[in-house]
């Protein structure tokens, strides 16, 4: 193997890697905002839960980006809640996401 595919090859793991991390942040992220959701809906820890995996998997089956987030932005517009306030907690929680599973990531290759 040339030194090239090995570079290609490096690139292409890191590539793959970095993915994976984004993923995993999002998918904590909309779990993490669904709970948030869930409490001001005042559902109860049970239905808390379910209404979290119901919107993750409704994140994970549509190519929008945003649905999860319309969803629960419909869903508390009643509540007096905006979609821009939804958009700004979720752009807290995919931060704090991020920042959790880097470091979950580094501490599983030490």
């Amino acid at each position: 193997m040339t030194s090239f595919d090995e570079r290609e090859d490096a690139f292409e793991t890191e590539f793959a890697h970095r993915e994976e991390l984004k993923f995993k942040a999002r998918e904590r992220a909309v779990k993490s905002l669904a709970l948030w959701a869930a409490q001001w809906l005042g559902k109860t820890s049970q239905d808390s839960e379910a209404y979290a995996r119901d919107l993750i998997a409704v994140d994970l089956a549509s190519p929008n980006p945003d649905v999860a987030l319309e969803l629960i932005a419909a869903d508390l517009g009643p509540r007096g809640i905006t979609q821009q306030e939804v958009r700004r907690v979720m752009d807290q929680f995919l931060a704090q996401a991020e920042i959790s599973v880097r470091g979950s990531s580094s501490q599983a290759s030490d």
